[in-house]
This record gives C-alpha cells, structure tokens and sequence, in this order.
C-alpha cells in the first residue's frame, strides 16, 4: 500500500483530478458570477415566464396630469353648470374580473389602469364587461374579443386590441418582447377627454398604399384623427392639421397638364402654415418620373440624390452601410439624429438609433445657404425657409446607385430625414418633413423596442404642433433586448467572440493537464 502511494500513476492522477476540479470550480464560480450579474442587470435577452411588474412612470403621471385631468374637470364644469353630472373615465376590461387577472398580458394592463385609477383618485374608474351577456353594449364600442380594453368618457370612446399594449419581437411575430401600456393608455385616455380633435389627411390618389397600419395607429396615439383626402377632386380642409404623403406611386398633377393643380393646393396650404409630412424609398423613383413632386420639395429646399452613368440611364442614391445594418445585405441602415440644427434639437431626447430600410438619401436644394449652425436657408419672396437634417447616416456609409459605389459618407454623412420651416405672414410657422424611406414607418421598426423609429415620429408630432404627443413615454423591454440594434458587423464579432473565447479556455485548460502529466 505505502509503495503504491508514492507511486508516478497516484500522482499524475491526482494531479489530473485536482487540475478537473479546479477546473470545474472555475466553470462553476464564474457560472454563478454571471447569474447573479445577468438577473442584477437584466442582460437576458428574453424573459418569457412575464413576471415581471411595470410600475406607472413619473412621465406617464404628468401627462396624464397635464393633459387628461384638466380636460376631464373642464368637461365636468360644463355638464354640472347644464344640471348634469359629473363624469369619470371609464376603462372597461371586457371580461369578468377574474378571467382578466388570470391572465398575465391582461393582468399587466390591469395593474397599470389601477396605479393610474389610485394616482387620479377620483377621476378614474373600472369596470369589467361580459361581453356575451351585453352584445349589443360591446358592439356599440366596436369590441372584437374579450381581451379589448375600452375608455370612455362624456359619449366618446376608444377600443384598444390587447396587441396593441405591446411590443412583439422582431423576428416572431407571437412573442412579446416588451410592455407599450404606459403610451397606449395615456394617449387613450387623452383622446376620449380631449374636445376637439386634431385632424390627419392621409393623401389617396396617387397609388399610395400601407403594407400595415402601424404609420396610422402612431399618428392616432399622437392624438390626430384620421381621414383621407383626394387633391385631384378636393381641397385641403381647413380644419387639416396634418397632411401624410406615404410612397406615392404618381406624380403629383401641375396646372401644366390639369386645369387642377394638386402643387398649387399645397403650395396654398404651406404658406397658410400647414404641416406636411411625406415617406419616399429608393423605389419611388425607380419606378416612374415625379418631376413635379420634386420640383415642390426642392421649393423648400429638400431634393433627392440621383447619378447618371455613363449609359446615360439615371439612378437614385441608395444607402447601404454593412458596419452599421440591421440586414445582411447592409441596406437596412442604422441612423443618428442630426448633430446641430433644428433636426438637432427636435429629437435632442431620443436615445437609441432608427432604421432606414430600401433608403435614398437627401440633399439641400440649390440656393438655400449654410448659416453654419447646420440649418440651410433662403428667402422666398417675403419669408425665409430653413432646412435642416433630423436624422443622418453613419459616416462608414456608400451610395450605389446602377450597381456601382458613386458616393461615400466619410466627410460628409447622407441626410435620410429632413425637416424644413417657414415663418409665414399669418403669423404660424409651416413644416414639411421628408423621410427617404418608406420603411421607416412600418411596423417592424414602429413597433421595435430597440429602435427610436416611433419616438422619433412623436417628437416631430410635437414639434409641429401637437402638444399633446405623449413623448418620454418609453416601452418597459422583457430583458435587454439591444441585441436586436446591433449591426451586423457588431454580431458578426460578438459570434466570434462567443464561439472562439471557450474554445481557446478549454485549449489552454487541456494543455496545461497534458503538459504537467508529461513533467510531473
């Protein structure tokens, strides 16, 4: 036996199961470590038990208390100086109370109306509705399915689908990634207590179509309501607080060829102060000539970046930045806000970056001049007009344009929104905002819990006149989900990390064994 002790293979062996062990005992401390460091700091990237409870922000308070209770009292002065009484909000969960709290998508919603209903004691009520008992009292609410959620208030009414509380992921399309109850029910509740509602035009008759209505429901949640306006047969309504263009298919019709000038309309419509917004791609002047549109946008100082080859056949700029993508093929673009200029203050308080899918990109008009603190202006008969950049590419960008590269962004970064303003003699100051994506405003990047695409919008909603855009009112992520944001170069290197570190740790360990077995 003591011969045995002191024998080499007793002591190689120990040595090789002291090392394992070792070995082990690290795997396992550092395992621990990034548990503990994991549910510290929330780094999962999904969490899907939803357990997790979303208490009301101090911005969503606010909001509510500046533009919801004060609606509701001056509402309550009127009714109860006609003899009538006083009126709560009422949010109705349309099922039985224990259905609700059952389930927990529905019970998180629950839960926020009641912080809400015990923040604004008496302002704030809760019912709950079988609808199958009181069919006809959900149809009138235009209730679909047990899990909507209704606010009422004075005869006005809002029905929120349960999908619209939340943010689904990326890449399946049945998974919550994150919680959108504090924007949903502030921006409801603004819209039912609020009396006159801002009105959106969305324009309808040059071939303009959605592949979904996220771009609709965002300018809803600003508060606007919404119609449809045809230029070519109708007038732009004075009551028209807002005027959408999305990925017209047609140019717009010039008293050239038409006893009808849809330009003169708007251009009649921006000097009275209006506000426009218009969603171009890189497909839109593929696919036809929009002389006359692009004649009226580079009036306020926003044109597009086209390249002639040397076949003479005329391209569009089309960005594409691999270092800084969201697809593999680089043309689903991370921007950043603009730097300096107006752009630059408007969306001074978004935080993560936006995607710009399919994008051109935008120049400054001829004539209009740099005043060197990033605006570009020209005076246009008695007023002055102002461009400006709101969102830019990264400066590791190029432009193709007929398969080849024309243009790069490390001097000077591609403008991919602008904004451009006038004082006008009225006294209002007129907006025309330009997207060179379409992509831009659709439901994979509005509905992004990474992305800044839909605050972004709000912020200009503001900007351009309507207050009560509920801004700061963030989405609460199931985990961290930054990992959706990374651009592809970021995740290649991230994969390669991930998979070549343990490899090279496992080496080393095996090595160091092998190598003290040999010697010992």
């Amino acid at each position: 036996m003591k011969k045995f002790i002191k024998s080499r293979k007793l002591r190689y062996g120990s040595v090789a199961t002291i090392v394992t062990l070792l070995a082990l005992a690290v795997v396992v401390i550092i395992n621990v470590i990034t548990a503990t460091l994991a549910d510290r700091y929330e780094w999962m990237y999904k969490n899907m038990n939803l357990s997790f409870v979303y208490n009301i922000s101090e911005n969503c308070e606010d909001y509510v208390e500046e533009f919801v209770i004060p609606a509701v009292d001056e509402t309550n002065k009127q009714l109860e100086a006609n003899g009538q009484k006083p009126e709560k909000i009422t949010v109705i969960f349309c099922d039985e109370e224990e259905n609700v709290t059952a389930e927990t998508t529905q019970k998180y919603v629950l839960e926020s109306v009641r912080e809400l209903s015990e923040t604004f004691d008496g302002y704030i009520e809760i019912e709950f509705l079988n609808i199958w008992e009181n069919p006809s009292l959900a149809r009138s609410y235009g209730v679909t399915a047990t899990t909507d959620v209704v606010c009422v208030f004075n005869g006005n009414y809002k029905a929120i689908s349960l999908t619209d509380f939340y943010i689904l992921d990326s890449y399946n399309s049945t998974e919550i990634s994150a919680y959108n109850g504090e924007k949903v029910l502030a921006s409801s509740l603004m819209l039912v207590t609020q009396e006159d509602t801002p009105m959106c035009y969305f324009t309808a008759n040059h071939g303009e179509a959605m592949d979904d209505y996220e771009l609709l429901r965002t300018v809803i949640e600003a508060g606007y309501a919404i119609s449809y306006l045809d230029l070519s047969t109708e007038d732009i309504p004075e009551d028209c607080d807002l005027l959408v263009t999305f990925d017209p298919k047609q140019d717009l019709v010039s008293d050239s060829i038409s006893a009808v000038s849809e330009v003169e309309k708007l251009n009649e419509y921006m000097n009275a102060g209006g506000k426009y917004m218009i969603f171009l791609s890189a497909d839109t002047f593929v696919s036809g000539g929009r002389a006359n549109l692009e004649a009226f946008m580079a009036d306020w100082g926003i044109t597009y970046k086209h390249e002639t080859g040397s076949d003479g056949i005329e391209n569009c700029y089309m960005i594409k930045d691999p270092s800084h993508s969201l697809s593999v093929d680089g043309y689903t673009v991370l921007a950043e806000k603009a730097g300096e200029g107006i752009g630059a203050e408007i969306l001074s308080e978004i935080g993560a970056s936006s995607a710009f899918g399919n994008t051109t990109c935008i120049d400054f008009a001829d004539g209009f001049e740099a005043d060197g603190k990033g605006n570009y202006a020209k005076t246009v008969g008695n007023n002055k007009r102002t461009v400006s950049a709101l969102m830019t590419s990264h400066s590791s960008a190029e432009a193709w344009a007929g398969g080849r590269a024309v243009a790069r962004a490390s001097e000077d970064p591609f403008t991919l929104m602008a904004i451009a303003t006038q004082d006008c003699e009225n006294g209002k100051q007129a907006c025309l905002v330009a997207s060179a994506s379409t992509e831009f405003a659709k439901q994979s990047a509005l509905k992004s819990a990474a992305l800044s695409n839909n605050s972004a919008l709000t912020y200009i909603f503001r900007y351009m006149g309507m207050d009560k855009a509920p801004v700061n009112l963030t989405v609460k992520s199931f985990g961290n989900t930054d990992i959706e944001s990374l651009p592809t170069s970021q995740a290649n290197t991230l994969t390669v990390l991930l998979t070549v570190i343990p490899a090279v740790v496992c080496a080393g360990v095996g090595i160091f064994v092998l190598v003290r077995r040999r010697y010992l």
